[in-house]
């Protein structure tokens, strides 16, 4: 799964979501069904959008992050004429748990 969170209007969020999740998918190589974008909601009024992708390692952010961050800045801005922020939080696999299991491959135990 690759998570993604929109912070901004829901009007354009219901605009682009299709949108964001086809081009992280695309950058990522991967099914449109593997992204998962959430809205969070915020108290602001200004009508600009911020983007959080999280990715497993500081590799996939010199990789991907000045591509995912046009594509993305891009399928908002030719629909609405807003700034957009993109940023990345990274979460290293080794910190991913999926009903307690570990992610990532041969990842020691806690024990």
């Amino acid at each position: 799964m690759i998570f993604a969170d929109f912070l901004g209007p829901l009007d354009i969020y219901e605009a682009v979501k299709a949108g964001l999740r086809q081009e992280i998918a695309t950058v990522f190589r991967s099914a449109v069904d593997s992204v998962v974008l959430r809205r969070i909601v915020v108290q602001d009024e200004r009508r600009e959008v911020e983007l959080w992708v999280e990715l497993s390692s500081e590799e996939q952010l010199y990789r991907f992050g000045t591509v995912l961050a046009e594509r993305l800045s891009a399928a908002v801005r030719e629909r609405f004429p807003v700034e957009v922020w993109v940023m990345f939080r990274i979460v290293p696999l080794t910190h991913a748990f999926l009903n307690g299991q570990p992610r990532a491959r041969s990842v020691p135990s806690f024990e």
